[in-house]
């Protein structure tokens, strides 16, 4: 009885030791808002981590395509070069191509390797259904003015009819995403204390993963005080509009974190068919 005992308790020492959680252990509110559980190993961990970015890296490429078309309709739906327009409007739907191809072609390499059972193809494709769901709102923000074209019939975006405000807008959009993307790294920052400790974060590191949101958003801040003191920002775009539109991205950041992080330990992980 004592040998089976203290094999028992070798067992758990071991499984602890190796940041294992035991039992479905929801993410701590806060940071993560909308749910999800607590990684179950760290072979789950490492693969949503991994979506996370492939998600977050499709998500920023989708953006440059708005932000290079922008820029060339902008010139394009001048009146003396309308001829150019089609082919700007299909260097952009090449560019989404492009993106949504790289998306593929990496989404299908971690399904080989193996993902979460809530992460197989379906549920990674869904979250990026998500994500293409929130440009329109947010794009009808920032591209606000519409003075050459509204809206470009093929890209969706309203175009300006001055270079400076087309520049504005790129600026703005790119404050934002930038703004996004370190929110992001903020989660994952949570989301390693989180499976470091089983799910019960301690305050001091709480107070960190607070201090990197509160970065992001007073940078986002920062940055565009910046482009409305130099008069970067259209008239349709005031300056608080700006802001609150970054704040808006940095909640987008945290929007799928239960359906990122969506693991438990019954059963969850699915291996790649060449590992059986």
């Amino acid at each position: 009885m004592k040998r089976s005992l203290r094999r028992l308790l070798t067992a758990s020492a071991i499984c602890l030791g190796a940041g294992i959680v035991l039992a479905g252990t929801p993410l701590p509110n806060p940071p993560f808002t909308t749910g999800g559980f607590v990684p179950p190993d760290s072979l789950v961990f490492k693969q949503e981590v991994t979506v996370g970015k492939l998600l977050s890296k499709y998500a920023l490429g989708k953006a440059k395509c708005d932000w290079s078309a922008l820029i060339a309709l902008q010139l394009a739906y001048e009146p003396a070069n309308m001829g150019k327009v089609p082919a700007v409007q299909q260097k952009w739907t090449d560019c989404k191509a492009n993106n949504l191809t790289r998306y593929n072609v990496s989404r299908d390499k971690l399904l080989v390797k193996g993902t979460p059972a809530c992460l197989d193809q379906a549920g990674i494709d869904g979250i990026r259904d998500q994500i293409d769901a929130q440009f329109p709102g947010l794009g009808a923000i920032v591209y606000c003015d519409g003075d050459a074209k509204a809206p470009d019939p093929v890209t969706g975006l309203n175009i300006p009819d001055k270079k400076q405000e087309v520049e504005g807008e790129v600026a703005a959009a790119k404050v934002a995403a930038k703004a996004g993307i370190l929110a992001g790294k903020c989660y994952s920052l949570a989301l390693k204390y989180a499976f470091k400790f089983a799910g019960a974060i301690p305050p001091e590191f709480l107070t960190k993963i607070d201090g990197c949101f509160t970065k992001a958003s007073t940078s986002a801040d920062g940055a565009m005080d910046k482009l409305n003191q130099t008069q970067k920002l259209p008239d349709c775009l005031p300056v608080d509009d700006a802001k609150t539109l970054a704040a808006t991205v940095i909640g987008v950041a945290g929007q799928f974190n239960d359906e990122n992080y969506c693991a438990s330990p019954s059963g969850a992980f699915v291996e790649s068919p060449e590992a059986s």
